[in-house]
Formats: C-alpha cells, structure tokens, sequence
C-alpha cells in the first residue's frame, strides 16, 4: 500500500461480516512525511448513516475492489461512483427488500 498524500480519499471500510463501508475520509498532508500516520480532516468526512456494503461497491461499480489499494482514475470514479448510488439509495443495509434487489448479502 502507498502511503496516503494530501486530499487523497480514504474508503473507512469495517472489517465486520459483512465487510461495511463507514465513511469517506479526506488525508490532511502526506503520511509519509508524518513517519506513517495518516491524519484527516473532520470537517470532510462523510458519513454513511445506512452503512453500505463493501460488496455492493465492488458490485456496482464493476471492480474486483481490494483492501489496503489504491485506486486512481477511472477506477477510483468507478469506486466513487458506486458509493454515491448507494449511499443515495437512502435505505438500510439490512432490509430484506435490498437482498432481493441483489444488493445485499448473498445468503
């Protein structure tokens, strides 16, 4: 994994089962030049109320999405793309109606 630089975006993902997508974090200066910690700037974060799922991103927005990557370019407006349309979903996770939609938890 690169170090984080300056405004670069941070996908918060918990590592639950399902793996959940918390929030979208900002970088406030280069990690690097911070001995490896990454600091980012409250005022910037957003927070996904309804949590989304880790697998809906990858499956909206068409990428075998990994962990601890990073995405530049069409790949990170794919990946950015994909939070939006869930998180404008504006629906719970858990309901069953998004299981059946194909956006939920594969059972």
């Amino acid at each position: 994994m690169t170090k984080p630089h300056d405004m670069d975006l941070l996908l918060v993902v918990l590592s639950t089962d399902p793996r959940m997508v918390l929030c979208l974090e900002v970088v406030d200066g280069d990690a690097a030049v911070r001995g490896g910690n990454i600091v980012v700037r409250p005022s910037s974060t957003v927070l996904f109320r309804h949590g989304i799922l880790f697998d809906a991103v990858k499956k909206r927005s068409g990428l075998h999405v990994r962990m601890y990557e990073s995405y530049r370019g069409a790949d990170a407006h794919a990946i950015l793309d994909a939070l939006d349309k869930e998180y404008h979903l504006d629906t719970p996770w858990f309901t069953p109606a998004r299981w059946l939609e194909g956006h939920g938890v594969d059972f």
